[in-house]
């Protein structure tokens, strides 16, 4: 019941991006590349399921990772 509570649709279509990106670009480990970028990886792994609120300076870092601008990781996934 806990669980239902935190959950928030959006921020779980953020994680879901995040994934297929990473996905995409290779990586199938959300530690292997939070590592390689140097980012800390509870907190990506967080954001990908969707428990984590990115700030914007995060989500410029994550961004640049993934080789997406933010015009275009915006551009899907979202209603």
């Amino acid at each position: 019941m806990n669980k239902m509570k935190n959950y928030n649709p959006d921020l779980q279509k953020f994680g879901d991006r995040l994934k297929k990106i990473r996905i995409k670009k290779g990586y199938t480990s959300v530690e292997k590349f939070a590592f390689d970028n140097e980012l800390s990886r509870v907190l990506y792994s967080n954001y990908e399921s969707g428990k984590g609120n990115i700030t914007y300076k995060n989500l410029l870092k994550v961004t640049k990772a993934l080789g997406i601008s933010l015009k275009d990781f915006f551009s899907e996934g979202f209603d």
